[in-house]
């Protein structure tokens, strides 16, 4: 079977025995589970890094991912890129815990995925940071003081959240393959369209916090070409049906054959 998540930025109390539990599905060894991006385990090469990625590679399911845009770009560049299932990926713990790069599409159980991770960070409006400047300190201040999120470049930040033209070029390459036909498409946010009915959806209670970028326009040139069954995403710490084709994920698991 195959299961899909949302982010997790590092907290994997979901897939505790106790939270599995709950859930009516019965995991083995051969299912899959879908991350959509943000999964938060490559951060920093510490202890905490190397005790999560044991414990996650001895759970009952394996764990497939996506890029999301709060995580270590540095540290997955460093994974080597692997033919696997139809696509390249990244093992970082070998075939227990993979990570499906960008513009590649994958048999799993007699099914396609289309895989695209990555987003632009929100939560900056105290800027980027860059501890190698000399205004590093007064920067950080003036975010601290306007109570404003920032992020610190190689640190918390990572130009890599965005794809390359290469990248996107390679996604078009793979499709072309296959005559822009695939059974689901994987990502950590939406198409540009999309994105701003989900925007508008919540328009009434609070800000309007996602951008149109190089990405989401990239989704969008691929939705008047694509045809997918369902389209599945992160990002946005929600758990939304938008649509009979689109399903945002936050800390729900929900399995394939049943969305």
């Amino acid at each position: 079977m195959i299961y899909l998540t949302g982010d997790c930025h590092g907290s994997f109390s979901r897939f505790s025995r106790r939270e599995r539990e709950r859930l009516p599905y019965k995991f083995t060894t051969e299912d899959f589970l879908i991350i959509c991006g943000d999964f938060g385990l490559l951060w920093a090469r510490d202890r905490q890094f190397a005790y999560s990625l044991d414990w996650l590679s001895r759970l009952p399911f394996r764990i497939l991912w996506v890029q999301g845009n709060h995580e270590n770009y540095d540290m997955i560049a460093e994974y080597p890129l692997e033919p696997w299932q139809g696509g390249m990926a990244r093992h970082i713990a070998r075939d227990r815990v993979i990570l499906l790069e960008r513009g590649q599409i994958f048999e799993l159980e007699g099914k396609s995925f289309f895989t695209f991770g990555g987003a632009s960070s929100h939560d900056i409006q105290g800027g980027i940071l860059d501890r190698g400047s000399p205004d590093f300190q007064r920067d950080k201040k003036r975010a601290l003081g306007r109570g404003l999120p920032y992020r610190i470049r190689h640190e918390s930040w990572w130009e890599q959240e965005l794809p390359t033209e290469a990248e996107m070029q390679e996604g078009r390459d793979q499709l072309s393959q296959v005559k822009y036909q695939v059974d689901y498409v994987v990502t950590h946010c939406l198409s540009t369209g999309v994105q701003e009915e989900f925007e508008r959806y919540y328009e009434n209670v609070g800000p309007r916090w996602y951008q149109p970028d190089i990405l989401t326009d990239y989704f969008q040139e691929l939705e008047e070409k694509l045809a997918y069954r369902q389209w599945f995403c992160g990002h946005y710490h929600e758990n939304v049906r938008l649509d009979n084709k689109h399903r945002v994920l936050y800390g729900e698991i929900i399995c394939l054959e049943e969305s």
